[in-house]
């Protein structure tokens, strides 16, 4: 019987974007063929999000849409991921064209319900050898210059407005070999910047070896031979320690960037929100950070209109964001998910009201966000080149030997991010330089500012 062409559409965070990697490692084992365009697929599988109402109607969608397939050379429509874990029942009676829907971390179902035998091969449109597979049989979906890396799955923290111990079960750490083995692995694999990625990430270890041990991982992680860079994103501010934050100030390789997420800072508002920290705490964690790690970019999350969430109380997490001036930010209007305990709140804001302060929250942060860039002009940062493309050639020079003239090496412009800039959250750096090449670390000069960007030239 002839291998199904197979496609996969992965949506939601880079924890599911993991998830997809694996999927894909499973179907490669099986000798599957890929292909990049879903309307040549015999089999597509879509992973899916369910974290909020918006990632549920962009998944739902995107199965409507994909599901229409059918109607022409489309042979099975697999779903997976969050939604299928929340919605099993829903979705298998609301959307027959699905024929399965399969669970989280059911990676070897999904290859098997997409009819492959287990084989040790894998084709591909693409050669193998730039599949990127990596250990646990990953096929990298980002660049390969740069990996995320999910140290520990689910949550035990009971914020009332998040459905994620729902859908994943409770925090388990990964075991710290297999880390480091999986770490050593994309590493092998070109891997440059290793991001590393849990629902809470602070509390690495607890489970496992009965303590918080994430400061040690650091460690080890640092010792692989050609990593140049560990982000460390994820944690909580409740659950930050002394040892962790030594350790993000003394090791060289992890950048000097924090996300940490606070979601409010009136205190009325993050008890109602189970966050398990005071507004004191979040300032005074804040204040130590900055103290103890120099040049470090602090990236946070807020969430507007919670339940219960007046002028008052918006006003104070505005005025909060503007004196402590997070380098980074993403906002989010509160979502009303089924099953947690804040759908159950009173004091519910309109969505009209969510969006007026989501837009207040961005504009203030858009100009943060502008000092910050030209506070950088003039100083020299590293950059790692994710992208170039060519402007033009210099004047052609004279040859030595007087043989004529030979073109200069061409001028380029690519782009890429420097410690400050998390992968696809955060801006980028324009860079102008010679010979530039995807995946390599840059020394350059910021010469100015565009947006959310910098502006530099290399000077290596």
């Amino acid at each position: 019987m002839k291998t199904p062409k197979i496609a996969l559409v992965s949506l939601g965070c880079t924890k599911n974007l993991v998830d997809s990697e694996k999927i894909l490692g499973r179907l490669a084992q099986g000798g599957a063929v890929f292909c990049q365009e879903p309307e040549v697929a015999d089999v597509l599988i879509i992973n899916t999000c369910g974290f909020i109402k918006e990632a549920k109607e962009e998944s739902v969608e995107t199965i409507l849409q994909m599901a229409r397939l059918k109607e022409a050379h489309l042979k099975k429509l697999i779903v997976t991921g969050c939604l299928a874990e929340r919605y099993k029942e829903e979705l298998t009676r609301d959307i027959p064209e699905i024929d399965h829907v399969v669970g989280l971390e059911n990676f070897d179902l999904v290859a098997e319900l997409s009819g492959l035998k287990e084989e040790k091969n894998v084709r591909h449109d693409e050669p193998a050898a730039d599949l990127g597979c990596q250990g646990d049989f990953r096929i990298r979906l980002t660049p390969r210059h740069y990996s995320y890396l999910k140290i520990s799955e689910g949550c035990n923290n009971p914020c009332s407005y998040c459905s994620i111990p729902i859908i994943r079960g409770p925090f388990r750490s990964r075991a710290m070999e297999e880390v480091l083995r999986e770490a050593r692995e994309l590493v092998s694999g070109g891997t440059k910047e290793i991001n590393l990625i849990a629902q809470d990430s602070t509390i690495y270890g607890i489970d496992l070896y009965g303590r918080q041990c994430l400061h040690e991982l650091l460690q080890r992680l640092s010792a692989i031979d050609n990593l140049k860079w560990i982000r460390l994103l994820y944690t909580h501010p409740a659950h930050f320690y002394p040892a962790l934050i030594k350790e993000v100030a003394d090791n060289e390789k992890v950048v000097k960037y924090i996300d940490l997420p606070i979601q409010h800072i009136n205190d009325k508002i993050l008890e109602m929100m189970g966050r398990g920290v005071s507004s004191a705490n979040i300032a005074g964690l804040i204040k130590r950070l900055r103290q103890k790690i120099p040049g470090l970019f602090l990236r946070s999350t807020v969430i507007v209109g919670f339940p219960g969430e007046g002028e008052e109380e918006f006003q104070e997490l505005l005025n909060f964001l503007e004196e402590n001036a997070f380098e980074r930010l993403g906002a989010f209007k509160y979502s009303k998910e089924e099953g947690t305990s804040a759908a159950k709140l009173k004091g519910h804001v309109s969505e009209k009201t969510k969006k007026q302060r989501l837009e207040k929250v961005m504009s203030l942060q858009q100009e943060l966000a502008f000092k910050e860039n030209a506070r950088w002009v003039g100083k020299e940062i590293e950059v790692l080149i994710e992208g170039v493309g060519a402007i033009r050639p210099r004047r052609t020079v004279a040859q030595n030997n007087g043989a004529g003239t030979r073109p200069a090496p061409t001028l380029q412009w690519g782009y890429g991010r420097f410690y400050g800039d998390a992968p696809e959250v955060d801006g980028d750096v324009k860079l102008k330089g010679l010979n530039l090449k995807v995946g390599e670390l840059r020394r350059a000069l910021v010469t100015g500012w565009e947006g959310y960007n910098l502006v530099a030239r290399s000077v290596d």
